[in-house]
């Protein structure tokens, strides 16, 4: 199986979501207890090109994501209680795993495979990386929601640094500004 340059397989799991009440707590915690870091902290984030269980909505929080060796942890924090695909898990099992994600390099291949189980796309958004995002419901088949991430060469990029700073760091500047990445000309190119 063909694998990215952050370690991970196509098609395979390479991150683990999670929907936190207090992101910077939860930043504290996940690096004290499971070695995650540094983070890449994003503070208010706006996802305006997005639909949620087919209706167009906007996203206000915060999001964090670091490694663990090759797998990404995420956190996610609502700012507000406007319908989403967050809000709906929260009221439905609390706080906690809200998603596991693949990558892929066919996202529109990917979604039809899923939709031929009879799933159905819960959450849509496109980024200005540019790339494609989809949460996908599986009608109880998984415990969580399935992300499927299209694995275009900045967001590869971008992956593959949080794993490289992950395996360099020595525990100082635990939480990092994501717009360090800015416009990844410091970032190699490793789509393979």
């Amino acid at each position: 199986m063909p694998s990215f340059k952050f370690g991970q397989p196509v098609g395979g799991v390479c991150q683990l979501a999670y929907v936190v009440k207090n992101i910077h707590a939860a930043m504290r915690e996940f690096t004290k207890t499971l070695h995650v870091g540094p983070w890449f902290f994003m503070e208010q984030v706006q996802i305006k090109n997005a639909s949620y269980r087919g209706s167009p909505m906007e996203f206000r929080g915060s999001l964090a994501c670091g490694n663990t060796g090759h797998m990404m942890i995420e956190l996610i924090h609502q700012a507000d209680d406007t319908a989403s695909i967050f809000t709906e898990v929260v009221a439905k099992s609390g706080y906690g795993l809200h998603h596991q994600a693949i990558a892929v390099r066919d996202f529109d291949a990917q979604l039809k495979v899923y939709e031929g189980f009879g799933y159905e796309v819960a959450f849509y958004s496109e980024t200005d990386l540019p790339n494609r995002n989809a949460y996908i419901d599986t009608k109880g088949a998984l415990p969580f929601l399935v992300e499927v991430i299209e694995a275009t060469g900045p967001l590869e990029r971008i992956f593959s640094a949080v794993h490289h700073a992950s395996i360099e760091w020595n525990g100082q500047d635990p939480v990092r500004d994501f717009r360090s990445f800015g416009d990844l000309s410091g970032v190699p190119n490793t789509r393979s």
